[in-house]
Formats: C-alpha cells, sequence, structure tokens
C-alpha cells in the first residue's frame, strides 16, 4: 500500500507535470526575438500579412518580430529552413498554398503536413491573369485564341514549379485546351514586372503583388481566378464567368512552427496571431491588398491540412500539371 505521503508527493508531481507546459508558455517568449520566414519575395501577399501580423504580435508579446524573406524553388528554401528549425517557438513560417503544392510536382526535404504545427490561417488571396499594358492581347479571348494558333508561343511566369500560380495556369490550360509556355521564377514580384515590361506574355499572380502595377497602369487585368470576383478589381471578370464554369483557384496564407514545437507555445501564438488577423489594421490591409480575410485558430488549420493537401492534388490531376 502506498503511504499517504507518498501518495500526497505523487499527486504534487503530476499536477506540476500538468502545468508545466502552461507555465512554459507564460514565461515564453522572455523578449527573445521571434523571426517569421517568408518563403517568398517582398511585396506578395504571405510577405505583407506577415509584416502586419509582426507588428502586433510584437507587442502582444511583448518581444521583437522580424521578417526574413528566403526566396528559392518555389518556396522551398524557406519552408525547408524552417522545417529544420529549432522547434521553440522562435522561428516561424508565413506562405501560402506552394506549402502543400510544391511535394506534389517536386522532391522536397520535408513534409509539408507531418514536419508543421499549423499556427493560424490568416487571409485568401485571388490570382490575377494580367499582361503589360502594351500587349496585343485585351481580352483572355486574345490569349486563348492567340495560344490554339500557335500552341506554346504565349509565355507566362508563374513563382515556380508546384506553386499556386503554376497549378492555377495549368488548370487554365486544361479546360481551355490550350497550351502555354511556363517560365518558372524565385518570387512573384519578378513576374509582375517581366509581364508589365513585355518580356512574358502574362503574369498568374497574387493580387497584392500586382495591384499597385495595375493601379499605376503598367499591367492590364484579363481575369482573376477565384469563384468571386475581387473587392479590390470589381470590373475585372472571373475565369469563371467568361465561359469556363467550375474554374476556381484561390492561395490561403497560413503561419507554420517545426514539428514538436510545444502544444502551449502553439497555443499562445496561435491566439496572439488570431487577435491580430482580427484586428482593424489587418482587415484594412487586406482590403487594401485584394486579400480576404480568413482566420482558422490552430486545431482547425491542423485538421484541415490532410484535405487541403487533397485539395491540391486533385487540381494537379485536373489539370495534368507535372514536375519540371
Amino acid at each position: 500500500m502506498m503511504h499517504r505521503r507518498t501518495f500526497a508527493g505523487a499527486i504534487a508531481l503530476t499536477t506540476l507535470a500538468a502545468l508545466a507546459p502552461a507555465a512554459f508558455a507564460a514565461d515564453w517568449p522572455d523578449g527573445k526575438t521571434i523571426r517569421i520566414v517568408v518563403a517568398t519575395g517582398v511585396g506578395s501577399g504571405s510577405d505583407l500579412t506577415a509584416r502586419q501580423i509582426a507588428t502586433g504580435l510584437s507587442k502582444d508579446l511583448n518581444a521583437p518580430v522580424i521578417i526574413e524573406n528566403k526566396t528559392g524553388a518555389g518556396g522551398v528554401i524557406g519552408t525547408d529552413f524552417v522545417a529544420k528549425a529549432a522547434a521553440d517557438g522562435l522561428t516561424l513560417l508565413g506562405t501560402y498554398a506552394q506549402h502543400y503544392t510544391n511535394q506534389l510536382v517536386q522532391k522536397t526535404p520535408y513534409d509539408a503536413i507531418k514536419d508543421f504545427e499549423p499556427i493560424a490561417r490568416i487571409a485568401n488571396s485571388a490570382l490575377v491573369i494580367s499582361v503589360g499594358a502594351n500587349s496585343p492581347y485585351k481580352t483572355l479571348k486574345d490569349v486563348i485564341e492567340a495560344a490554339r494558333q500557335k500552341p506554346g508561343f504565349v509565355t507566362y511566369g508563374s513563382s515556380g514549379n508546384g506553386t499556386t500560380s503554376h497549378m492555377a495556369a495549368a488548370l487554365f490550360e486544361h479546360m481551355a485546351g490550350i497550351k502555354l509556355n511556363h517560365v518558372p521564377y524565385k518570387a512573384p514580384g519578378q513576374v509582375a514586372l517581366d509581364a508589365a515590361a513585355g518580356q512574358i506574355d502574362l503574369s498568374f499572380n497574387g493580387t497584392s503583388t500586382v495591384l499597385p502595377l495595375i493601379k499605376g497602369g503598367r499591367l492590364r487585368p484579363l481575369a482573376v481566378t477565384t469563384a468571386q470576383r475581387s473587392q479590390s478589381l470589381p470590373d475585372v471578370p472571373t475565369v469563371a464567368e467568361l465561359g469556363y464554369a467550375g474554374y476556381e483557384a484561390s492561395s490561403p496564407v497560413w503561419i507554420f512552427a517545426p514539428r514538436g514545437t510545444p502544444q502551449a507555445i502553439v497555443n499562445k501564438l496561435s491566439e496572439a496571431v488570431v487577435r491580430q488577423a482580427q484586428s482593424q489594421g489587418f482587415k484594412e490591409l487586406c482590403l487594401n491588398q485584394g486579400l480576404e480575410v480568413d482566420i482558422q485558430n490552430a486545431a482547425t488549420a491542423k485538421a484541415a491540412g490532410p484535405a487541403e493537401l487533397e485539395k491540391w492534388r486533385k487540381l494537379m490531376s485536373v489539370a495534368g500539371a507535372k514536375a519540371e
């Protein structure tokens, strides 16, 4: 029989063990710098939203929060960096749907689900099919007719193999029955600039990346890829409206932590990020950048992960997208 004092001690130790994660979270981050690694270039939707979140998060957690852009390989370089980082809640990943699509078209050194802990989903972005202001293509119909006359002649830029823009373009090719010439880039900003300069014919890019060039008269939007028109480009039709019913491709924005991050820290980060995503400042940023506020906390985002991967797997299959 266990002695009463021994039994009481065991209860006390069990209670302390149960409280330890909460105590750990209460002390974290203790003034240490939190780094959000953005796997795309400056000015992308995931970059702008991460910067807005970082500003509020710094005040919320009373610790410095910095942004570090690590681009290349369609987001794989930055994502792999975070996958290999210490699971202490001090290195996070800001990214979009490429997080799930990359491993479908190339061999990645990480698993999109197994190697990460979702912190929150914070926004959703339409893609815009646009051309340079001096392009001979005035409408999406013009692009399709040119591509049918000369398969592979019309060029388009994406953020890289396996990214959302690549998937969106592949689906468009499939549904329109055309063949375009894919030019993968390292960062979405350069895609938009090269399209504006006429070095490529089409830009498949997130709204936040192309909006300044559209407003500046350097890009002409032809269509958006979401089911509904963008609040920032209300006069631009959807691809579905232009005769391709059922076409839809959009890119959510997430914050992730490395696998193994203590649940107490995940929860604290998630609560803080969700608070910032619900703020007026974040809502205004999304409105100005053509993004939709789209919030899921850590638990919801984690539960939705397998379905998100499967959604893109099915889209890839329908579009016939292959590794390049």
